[in-house]
């Protein structure tokens, strides 16, 4: 089992998105992916941060909203969906 490079789901076969041609698509689920797209395009990943952190405080009460905030921002950025290569031509390297 792996799990959703867009919203970090857990993922098993009958989870996978889809590809263009209908296959399986293993990196994305059929939440975040369908039909070779995304969902939801627009959807920014503070957005996505905000939605899955709610989720998980729904799963479990006890969870503080600060603690879903840190796991979230701390697993979300790094998945392929979301990562982007940091940029050093642009950075000032005084």
């Amino acid at each position: 089992m792996g799990f959703c490079n867009s919203c970090g789901k857990p993922i098993g076969k009958k989870d996978y998105g889809t590809n263009e041609d209908g296959s399986p698509n293993m990196d994305y689920c059929i939440e975040c992916f369908e039909n070779g797209e995304f969902t939801e395009p627009d959807i920014t990943l503070n957005e996505m941060i905000v939605r899955k952190s709610k989720e998980m405080m729904a799963k479990n009460p006890n969870l503080r909203e600060t603690e879903a905030t840190g796991i979230t921002t701390g697993f979300l950025p790094n998945l392929k969906r979301w990562y982007k290569e940091p940029d050093y031509e642009n950075e000032d390297l005084m």
